[in-house]
Formats: structure tokens, sequence, C-alpha cells
């Protein structure tokens, strides 16, 4: 194993020559020769405010799979040290040191084998995980010529719906933003609230949205365990039931689902979980409590596309419907998501608007978005052109772990 610094290639930023399905590397194992680690940094539109951070740009690490026939295949992690329990910096050297080296030799195609060794050298380390898993995927459906959809069961529907996210701020300033995305075509807008010194004020933000937007618009309601308890947070949904919110989502600490089940029979609110869950195991343990009517599938907690199929069955059985959520990925993480949002039948909403709200971005899938409608293409792999020069641009480094 050799661990490069960063280096720039005359070859790269190429566009890439897709196999027929009957292509010597679809027939022949897909032997992993190089995994390239590339932490970026990408500027949002606007800073993104949370109950707990503010964040004015968009901390990824890139990986580029390759096999030794020249096939290829991308992937991102967008970790949250509150969300994922990991940093940028730790990812990269997760990446380096320990899950890159794991896959090296290995056959692309048994992505399942691959990721059980990845959970056998380290606990943990969802989005460093699922980026390694996104390239994998990438690959395998890139080299048969299929679309990733395809490769996770096909189509359960043609377009996907999202929303747009507003910041959480003062009242009047978060009823401005909601109301210029209406305008823009978009008939959901979520709200950032979470404030648990105050509540009553976050019930005033949302009735600030209603107002500004009218009765037909939907407003989902994301508190970002930002009200902390169940007393809090059963005080702030009661206060803000005449504001018609779709849902509440992750009112209380992720690790307390029982204080969520808690607020789910005391307020009869539409609740939904995002932090507290992030595999099949909290999923079976917020069936289990009741704790939920709906859940945030996001590939970062996850740990990529394969852990995200499975936790989603365990809600389908148990009559939970799911959202795939985004952690403001660039286009790569944001294409993988919409993938399986396209591939689930029980998916329901969609949130992967991440090259919406980015000011620079690595890839084209902001062209997949028409308002708030979202089609994704046929193109094998996630469909994405990856902009190797942009990738160069906004990097912090580049290094590539091979044999």
């Amino acid at each position: 194993m050799r661990s490069l610094p960063i280096s720039w290639n005359a070859s790269e930023g190429g566009k890439t020559n897709h196999r027929s399905p009957l292509s010597c590397e679809t027939m022949s194992p897909m032997i992993i020769a190089s995994v390239e680690i590339i932490p970026v940094r990408l500027p949002l539109r606007e800073p993104f405010v949370i109950a707990y951070a503010s964040y004015p740009d968009t901390l990824s690490v890139m990986v580029r799979i390759r096999t030794k026939a020249g096939a290829e295949g991308w992937g991102e992690a967008t970790p949250d040290a509150n969300v994922t329990g990991e940093t940028w910096g730790g990812t990269t050297e997760t990446l380096r040191r320990d899950l890159a080296p794991a896959l090296i030799g290995r056959d692309a195609r048994d992505r399942e084998t691959a990721l059980h060794a990845l959970d056998a050298r380290i606990e943990g380390a969802p989005a460093a995980k699922a980026a390694l898993d996104i390239a994998l995927h990438d690959l395998v459906a890139r080299s048969i010529g299929i679309p990733l959809w395809q490769l996770l069961g096909g189509r359960a529907r043609d377009t996907l719906q999202i929303s747009r996210v507003v910041s959480m701020g003062e009242p009047a300033e978060m009823a401005a933003a909601a109301k210029r995305h209406v305008a823009d075509g978009f008939r959901t807008v979520k709200v950032k609230v979470g404030d648990a010194a105050n509540p009553q004020l976050d019930a005033r933000r949302v009735a600030a949205v209603r107002e500004a937007i009218g009765p037909e618009i939907a407003i989902k309601v994301d508190v970002n365990q930002g009200w902390r308890n169940p007393g809090t947070a059963i005080q702030a949904i009661r206060a803000m039931a005449p504001s018609r919110p779709a849902y509440i989502e992750q009112p209380v600490l992720w690790w307390d689902l029982e204080g969520l089940a808690e607020v789910r029979r005391q307020t009869g609110a539409i609740i939904m979980v995002d932090e507290g869950c992030h595999g099949p195991r909290d999923m079976l343990r917020a069936v289990n409590l009741r704790a939920a009517d709906l859940v945030n599938i996001k590939l970062m907690k996850t740990g990529g596309t394969l852990n995200a199929l499975k936790l989603n069955a365990i809600a389908e059985t148990a009559g939970i419907a799911a959202q795939i959520g985004t952690m403001v990925e660039s286009s790569i993480a944001s294409a993988a998501g919409l993938h399986c949002a396209i591939a689930m039948a029980n998916v329901k909403t969609v949130e992967m608007g991440g090259p919406l709200m980015l000011a620079e971005d690595i890839g084209d899938a902001c062209s997949w978005y028409q308002h708030d409608l979202v089609s994704v293409p046929d193109t094998p792999g996630l469909g994405i052109a990856v902009d190797v020069d942009r990738v160069r641009q906004f990097s912090e480094a580049w290094w590539t772990i091979d044999a």
C-alpha cells in the first residue's frame, strides 16, 4: 500500500467511456486496484443554519475507486459530528488508513462482502463507509451499463418531488425565505427550528411562515434535536399546532427514543425520527418503542445504499414511511440518494436538495431539477458527469491508495 500526496493526471477530467453490458470487464472479476481520497470544501449559496450549527460551506470527502481494467466509480462522504459522529479530517484519515486499504484486491461486484469487511475493520464511521459504498455501486452499475436505480431494484416512480429548506432565523426572515421558495415553484417548505430556551419563538417562526405562504403549502418542521427533552418538545408542538405542520422531525436528543415515543403519544403529532436512527438496529428499536410515524434515511448515517435498503425494509414492514434526506452533499452523494428514492416504493418524501444549495458543485446533477421536481436519468451508474478539474479546484489534498 502507498499513500501519495496531491498530484494531477493529464488524463483526468475526460469523459468516462461506459462499457457495454457484454464487455470483458462485466464478465471478468472487477478487481479494485486503487482508491483515491480527496477532501473538498464547496461554498454554499447562503449559510445553512439549524439548531446546533451554522454552515457557510459543505465539507466533503470524495473517493474514486478504480479497477485493474480501468473501470471507475465515484463516492462521497459528508460527515457531521452531531449526526454521524465524524469530522471532516477524521473521515479523511479513516478512509486513508483504515477503510480504503481493505478494498484493494477485492472484486467490486461483491459489495455486501466488501462492506462487511469494512465493518470488521472499524465500528461506526458511517459517512466514510457511505463514500465507498456509493463508489462501489457507481462502478458496478457503470460497468454493466445500467443506472444505479436499476441495480437497486428498478423504478418505483418516474419523478421525485423535493422541498426547500428555510434556515433558522427571525420569524420575518424565515417567512420571506419561504415565500421566495414558493414563488420559485416549491409546494413544500421545511422550516428549521429548535430553541430550547424559547419554544414559543419557534411557534412564532412556524406561524409567520404559514401566514406568508398560505394554507395550501405544506410545512415540515425540523428541530434537529433542539428542544432536547420531551417536556419542551410537547409544549412547543402544542403551541405550533394551529400552523398545521405536516410532521415534526427529531424534537428530542438522538439517543432518547423513549422520549420520542412519549412526545408522539402526548401530542398526537406525526413524528419523524432522523438523528435517532442510523441503521437497521436503530430502526428496529424505534419500531418496538412505537417512537415514530416516519423515518429520515440518510446515506451518510446508514453507511451507504445497502444499509439504507435494509433499514427501509424494516420500516416498510412496520408501516413506517421513509424520507430520503440530505446532508447538503454535492452531485455525487445527492445522485446516490435520488437513485435510492426512485427505487424504494416506501419512500414518500425526498429532500436531496444539495445541488440547489451549493454555489459551486463538482457534477451536473443540478440539471435534473425543475423547480420542485427531479428526474433521475437512465445513464449508467450515478448518471452524473464528475468534473475532475473542479474537484481539483476545491480540493484540500489528493491521495491514492493502491497495492
